[in-house]
């Protein structure tokens, strides 16, 4: 983001080439391995972050990503599914994006998903936070 506010000319050109790619980096899983989970923590903290980009870029090149109205959705739950339950910075950031894309008109792609959002487990995850819940 540093970048297209240093240099802004090139946001037009640059962004409609971005978006397919981060879009594709959002859909990425891999199974956690307990002698990497470090390297996956790493990976789930930078689809976290092209998330947050990505609900940054909504509101001036919707219609750019018109196309990914439903993959978009789709990437969160599976982002909040693959969230370490001890990682709760993860989880913030996923639902903090998550609040800004229903903000937007893609919210519809979440209509799908309404049950697994009011999943109680998968907002709060299993971490200290969310292990005295009943």
């Amino acid at each position: 983001m540093l970048l297209f506010q240093l240099y802004p000319k090139y946001i037009e050109s640059t962004i409609p080439h971005l978006i397919p790619l981060m879009v594709e980096t959002l859909a990425l899983s891999c199974a956690p391995a307990p002698a990497q989970r470090a390297q996956y923590s790493d990976l789930m903290a930078a689809q976290v972050k092209t998330l947050s980009f990505l609900t940054y870029l909504l509101r001036a090149f919707a219609d750019t990503m018109r196309n990914y109205q439903d993959s978009i959705p789709q990437c969160v739950i599976q982002l909040l599914r693959a969230a370490p339950a001890e990682s709760t910075a993860i989880r913030k950031d996923i639902l903090v994006a998550t609040r800004h894309i229903l903000a937007t008109d893609f919210r519809s792609g979440f209509y799908a998903q309404i049950d697994v959002l009011l999943d109680e487990s998968l907002l709060i995850g299993g971490g200290a936070g969310g292990s005295g819940r009943s």
